[in-house]
């Protein structure tokens, strides 16, 4: 991929609600499972299937009595929506150690845009995605497909290619080629309706789609039309949205430092540099945390990582600094080994016009300092004012 491109991940959880069952009961895990809107009831329908299931020719959608003509041995299970939102989160809370910039696309898929996480990480989106996938499995017991692309369709398009536990890149090099490999039903803006008009033009791969000219897609399919065109082209700008402010389950920020660091005064700096870049998100948004995680990337690129629960709520950055540099000492010591890079993130967040109680918890007074500093700095640059470094010794 080239150095220029974005770099998004879509990440789709395999056989999501079978493959949660087969958590929630292991001795089911090994044959043909179903989730079924009523298993009592021949009359139910087929909701999800495992992969032996699909095998069978089990589909989503058909009665439970067709489904067991074609699988005897298929069992079917009630669904646990509490459970599968519980595993969402928890997927969720893992993808956002990588970046704050996720958007959901339904309960068990996301697409991220990781690309100023690479330089955090040192690694390529590819191996970033690598890094993703095991630690789902392993942590959750759930396998997931991950397409690594410059745009989010493109991206879509690669999670879909291989299951389970795939990972597919679709780059510059390879974009043609496997376009002539799909079919235009394959993207997802390309529903029944559309595929069926483009299949009476003799227009049958992503391949042939792309060939044609956007004002043609845009007279037989409006601005639909011309959405299709500049996803399959690859001319893809469209932004990661994430969650809805209330949402938002943390704030944070990472960076590599330009040489490995040995000297606590200069992590020191690093740290205080962090702090305030996450604290000014924080009251961008209007949040208050009271969980702050910090991790440690040490030069031989291992890890080390904790996080600490406040008692009280904070957004200022001689808060966050604080808390970021207590961690690091339990973590680090006086003695410690080179350091790459650090990232500070904060959770618990409150918002403060959801709840008018958080001025009991924050230190007013910082707060309209800090926002007065934010203004001033957004007004005149950020190097017109900045607060005392005697809060960093203690």
């Amino acid at each position: 991929m080239d150095k220029t491109d974005r770099v998004i991940l879509h990440i789709d959880m395999n056989n999501f609600f079978a493959s949660v069952e087969c958590l929630i009961n292991p001795a089911i895990k090994n044959y043909a499972v179903a989730v079924a809107g009523d298993p009592n009831k021949r009359t139910g329908i087929i909701l999800a299937k495992n992969y032996i299931a699909k095998v069978y020719g089990v589909k989503t959608g058909e009665a439970i009595w067709e489904a067991k003509q074609k699988c005897p041995t298929l069992i079917t299970v009630a669904p646990h929506y509490d459970k599968y939102q519980e595993y969402s989160e928890k997927a969720h809370l893992i993808y956002e150690q990588y970046t704050d910039l996720i958007e959901p696309f339904g309960i068990d898929e996301c697409w991220l845009d990781v690309t100023d996480s690479l330089k955090f990480f040192n690694c390529t989106g590819v191996e970033l995605a690598q890094r993703i996938q095991q630690q789902i499995f392993n942590e959750l017991g759930l396998s997931v497909s991950i397409g690594v692309s410059w745009g989010k369709t493109l991206a879509k398009l690669g999670s879909d290619m291989k299951k389970p536990m795939g990972l597919s890149v679709i780059d510059k090099s390879n974009h043609i080629d496997i376009l002539k490999k799909l079919k235009v039903q394959d993207m997802i803006m390309v529903g029944k309706h559309i595929s069926e008009k483009l299949h009476k033009m003799n227009i049958y791969s992503l391949y042939d789609l792309y060939l044609l000219k956007p004002e043609f897609l845009t007279h037989y399919f409006g601005v639909v039309g011309l959405h299709i065109h500049n996803a399959v082209s690859g001319i893809d700008d469209d932004k990661i949205l994430p969650p809805r402010e209330q949402d938002i389950k943390s704030i944070g920020n990472g960076a590599t430092a330009v040489h490995d660091m040995t000297d606590l005064d200069e992590i020191k700096e690093f740290l205080h540099d962090l702090a305030t870049k996450v604290s000014r998100r924080l009251r961008a948004h209007e949040f208050s945390a009271k969980t702050i995680h910090l991790t440690i990337k040490y030069a031989d690129f291992s890890y080390a990582s904790a996080q600490n629960t406040i008692n009280n709520y904070f957004n200022c950055e001689q808060d966050v600094y604080k808390y970021a540099y207590q961690i690091f000492h339990s973590l680090a010591g006086d003695k410690f080994s080179p350091i790459r890079a650090l990232r500070i993130s904060t959770s618990n967040l409150i918002n403060k016009n959801d709840d008018n109680q958080i001025n009991l918890f924050t230190n007013e007074k910082n707060e309209n300092l800090c926002n007065t500093i934010d203004n001033l700095k957004e007004k005149y640059g950020d190097n017109i004012i900045s607060l005392a470094k005697d809060y960093r010794e203690f």
